[in-house]
């Protein structure tokens, strides 16, 4: 339909041609402009329909976490929400300003009594490997497994506390890796996985991003057990309106059963 051509394909990878990246990055501008558009329709219209505004981490596949996915559709909840995403550190300073009611985030720096935290779930990390890469055929890795691979990975200004956590683990396993900045957008970086140029570590609720020539591994539990985001549910300490407060115990309550 497009008469363009996006994608380079062959029998063992697909990458984005240059006119794909323009085209995707043109599109996502887009839609983040018409998310922008109907937030401020709404604002403007007096049209806010929701008791709680929670904003969740832009990094983690909610609908793959099963407590928190199930409280926020459970339809019988006695509370609408209105969910929005982002980084960790950009939630953090909306709940601050007011702007949100209560976040769930990753890895954060200890908090002072102005936020209460409470930990609802783990998310492990994974690899992310070139479907014809040797380590793709096990099933599961180690760091040896990977040593000679490019990484692809996130600045530390993103989330200082997971960086760092990171790095000790890193350092115990004696791993060296040799490392390129991610790209700002997840298809990219899928792509780019697919290409042959490196692999990531994501977590494992992203591992529903399919891509074709991208193949997800867990590390072994050595790894695993420390290479893991600590998703947790932040409020402010002097919150009193009861439809947040209901939220909260309900996130609380489903971590629990989970």
């Amino acid at each position: 339909m497009l008469r363009i051509k996006l994608f380079e394909r062959d029998t063992h990878s697909v990458s984005l041609t240059s006119a794909g990246e323009a085209f995707e990055q043109e599109a996502h501008a887009i839609l983040t402009m018409l998310d922008a558009a109907l937030v401020s329709l709404r604002l403007e219209e007096g049209v806010d329909e929701a008791d709680v505004r929670l904003g969740l981490t832009s990094v983690i596949d909610f609908s793959l976490v099963p407590g928190i996915q199930g409280v926020l559709g459970d339809p019988v909840l006695p509370v609408q929400i209105r969910i929005e995403h982002a980084y960790s550190k950009h939630l953090l300073e909306r709940l601050r300003s007011g702007q949100v009611d209560l976040v769930v985030v990753g890895n954060i720096p200890a908090q002072s009594g102005e936020f209460k935290v409470q930990q609802v779930a783990q998310d492990p990390l994974m690899v992310a490997l070139p479907e014809g890469h040797s380590a793709a055929f096990k099933e599961q890795v180690s760091f040896d497994d990977l040593k000679d691979t490019l990484l692809f990975w996130f600045p530390r200004k993103d989330n200082p506390v997971f960086y760092d956590r990171c790095e000790r683990v890193f350092i115990d396993f004696r791993y060296e890796p040799l490392r390129k900045p991610e790209p700002n957008e997840h298809m990219m970086l899928l792509s780019k996985i697919a290409a042959g140029e490196g692999m990531a570590f994501f977590p494992a609720s992203m591992r529903a991003a399919s891509r074709l020539g991208v193949v997800y591994r867990p590390f072994i539990p050595e790894i695993s057990n420390r290479l893991t985001i600590s998703l947790q549910i932040v409020w402010r300490s002097s919150e009193t309106r009861a439809e947040v407060l209901r939220t909260v115990d309900s996130l609380q309550q489903a971590a629990e059963v989970v």
